[in-house]
């Protein structure tokens, strides 16, 4: 059994990333604090394996954090900034995992932290892996969404955000539709246009070129650019 630490200075994302943790055999929570300095003294008193570590904090850096923590202690960096990758890399961080984190990355990253701790990568054995929701940070900070994959009809980017579109209501995150056509499992959504990511299974119907999703009025555009991916992952569908 691993123990694991939370350092976040927003609860939100403490109460997800501990909600994942609940998700993994093998791995426990010893801890959790939104104050990085008192955080630093409680993990030297615990056996920590595991630290998953926010970077910009009020009262501190998560980069200085991960300095005063032992050399054999593993962090794992959960933020909502892209701009400390390569600082987090050169200090021999585990992982970087940008907000919002989807189960399946989350769980990577604590398979190749308990491969680093064991000697070992054969965790997948034992982790479940059960992606079928996702949290997003909402407009006002220290707010993070639930939204149930199977929800989700389309997503459409809207400049510098995008928009979730359930069945009866719209969520709105910052994000962008490149992020999430990395993170949202293949089998099910697919990119059919710049700004359009479509649910596979709440396509109604095909008509030259746009879609009809459940339970929307307006079609969705299928882009030259995408029709081809699109159509070969729809082949073993097609009835001749």
């Amino acid at each position: 059994m691993k123990n694991s630490f939370i350092i976040d200075d927003e609860q939100p994302a403490i109460d997800v990333i501990e909600c994942y943790i609940k998700m993994i055999p093998g791995l426990q929570l010893v801890g959790t604090s939104t104050n990085p300095l008192q955080a630093i003294e409680r993990i030297r008193k615990l056996k920590v394996d595991i630290v998953f570590l926010d970077i910009q904090m009020d009262e501190m850096n998560g980069i200085d954090v991960m300095k005063q923590l032992d050399k054999d202690i593993k962090v794992i960096f959960c933020t909502a900034f892209s701009e400390f990758a390569v600082t987090s890399y050169d200090l021999d961080a585990t992982d970087y995992l940008m907000k919002p984190i989807a189960f399946e990355r989350f769980s990577k990253a604590v398979q190749k932290a308990i491969g680093k701790t064991t000697g070992i990568d054969d965790t997948s054995k034992n982790v479940e892996i059960n992606d079928d929701y996702i949290f997003v940070k909402a407009e006002h900070k220290g707010k993070m969404i639930k939204i149930d994959l199977n929800d989700i009809s389309f997503i459409e980017g809207r400049n510098n955000y995008v928009a979730f579109q359930l069945t009866g209501k719209t969520i709105l995150s910052y994000f962008t539709l490149r992020d999430l056509e990395e993170r949202l499992p293949g089998s099910a959504f697919i990119r059919v246009h710049k700004s359009y990511i479509v649910a596979i299974k709440k396509i109604v119907a095909v008509e030259n070129a746009s879609l009809k999703m459940v339970h929307h009025n307006n079609t969705i555009p299928l882009s030259p650019l995408y029709r081809e991916a699109f159509m070969q992952k729809m082949e073993h569908k097609l009835m001749n």
